[in-house]
């Protein structure tokens, strides 16, 4: 379900403000960037995750797992 959370208006250049309020509920930095996503005759602005927030992420989908072998094992099957 959607939520409106502001209104906004765009200045003469076509810019837009987020307003502080939504800036710190979504945790939006200064600097952080954000993808303008269209549907049908929707914007959204999406935050872009940078990279160190994204570490360790993967970290239960690779316990242990020996990867080395599994690669290993591939290059194997590739070679037959």
């Amino acid at each position: 379900m959607e939520e409106v959370l502001e209104e906004v208006t765009v200045s003469a250049k076509g810019q837009v403000t987020l307003p502080s309020k939504v800036r710190k509920k979504m945790n939006i930095a200064k600097g952080e960037k954000l993808l303008l996503v269209k549907e049908d005759n929707t914007l959204k602005l999406v935050p872009i995750p940078k990279l160190s927030k994204l570490a360790g992420v993967d970290k239960d989908l690779f316990k242990g797992r020996k990867l080395s072998k599994e690669i290993e094992a591939m290059r194997d099957e590739e070679d037959e």
